[in-house]
Order: C-alpha cells, then sequence, then structure tokens
C-alpha cells in the first residue's frame, strides 16, 4: 500500500438558494461575494481525521507528499446554473501546499461511460467527457487556512449561459 494518495474534494454548490439569497452578487472576480457555509455540501475521499463530510465545513488530514484535488459542480451536476471552481488560495497558517496557488489540469475527450437506456447495464459505447480540477500536492506539516472561488452561471432569457456572480468561503486542511 502506498503511503501517498490522491485525495479528492468534490463540492456541490447550492445554486438555487445561493441565486434566491444574493440577488446582485459581486461581478469582480478578484472581490468576491463572501457566503458562509451553508451553500455548499463537501465530500472528501481518501483523508484521515475527516470532519464534517456531506457540509461546507469540511476538514481533514493530508500527508507531506499527498496530492489534493478540488472538484465543484452545481447541484444539477453544471447542467443548470453551471459553476466553474476559479482561484484556491492561501490566506492564513502554514504554507501546506507546493505551490501557493493550485494549478487548473483539465483532461479532454476522456472515455466515460453514460446510459443507453435507463437500465444503467446498457451503455453507449465511444462517450467522452471533459473533465478540469485544481490540484496541489502537501509538501509541509501544519494547518493552512485557504479560500475558493468560484464562477456561478445562468441562462438568459434567449438561452445563453452568462456570468450571474462570483462568490467564495473558506475550508481548511491539516497535514500532518
Amino acid at each position: 500500500m502506498a503511503k501517498n494518495k490522491i485525495i479528492n474534494v468534490n463540492i456541490i454548490i447550492d445554486t438555487t438558494r445561493l441565486m434566491r439569497d444574493f440577488k446582485s452578487p459581486s461581478k469582480d472576480q478578484n472581490n468576491p461575494t463572501g457566503i458562509g457555509h451553508n451553500y455548499q455540501y463537501m465530500v472528501v475521499s481518501e483523508g484521515t481525521n475527516i470532519n464534517g463530510q456531506g457540509t461546507g465545513d469540511l476538514s481533514f488530514t493530508a500527508v507531506q507528499g499527498d496530492v489534493v484535488r478540488f472538484y465543484a459542480v452545481s447541484e444539477y451536476n453544471n447542467y443548470d446554473n453551471p459553476v466553474i471552481l476559479y482561484n484556491l488560495f492561501k490566506f492564513g497558517g502554514v504554507d501546506v501546499f507546493n505551490n501557493p496557488n493550485f494549478e487548473l489540469q483539465q483532461f479532454s475527450n476522456v472515455s466515460t461511460v453514460a446510459p443507453k437506456t435507463f437500465n444503467p447495464l446498457t451503455l453507449q459505447s465511444g462517450v467522452t467527457q471533459n473533465f478540469w480540477f485544481a490540484q496541489n500536492t502537501v509538501n509541509q506539516k501544519g494547518t493552512e487556512n485557504y479560500g475558493l472561488r468560484f464562477a456561478l452561471y445562468n441562462y438568459d432569457d434567449s438561452n445563453n449561459l452568462i456570468l450571474y456572480g462570483y462568490f467564495a468561503w473558506d475550508p481548511t486542511i491539516i497535514a500532518k
């Protein structure tokens, strides 16, 4: 068994509630609207000392050499009200990560499965999808406070995708 692992943090943003509660969010990506931890649900794989699984107050422990990846989608899996995670950054604590900012990793035309009928055992062949996530490597022990920023989009009356606003909040990572 390998000592180091890939830790996936999946984030689901409650865009319906955000849009209901924030009628005029920031349109400045450098000054996003701050939100509470009740507008997102986070689930982590592989970390230890996991607290707050399925909430917006997730914390977990990683070890030096672990790779941490963050993914974000709307509660509609980005079909409606899509979100894009555009910045993860340190704002306090120890420099736990290798780089001060996470880097975008993109993979195009990845083979995946999709149902051909409602029976998931009947699959379409040749289905591909683009995937992306923010990634960084744990380089040092300590606790780092970091911020996450994301853009929320919706559709206008002509079904064109438009920016609704920029948002941010602040989880924690502990590395041992």
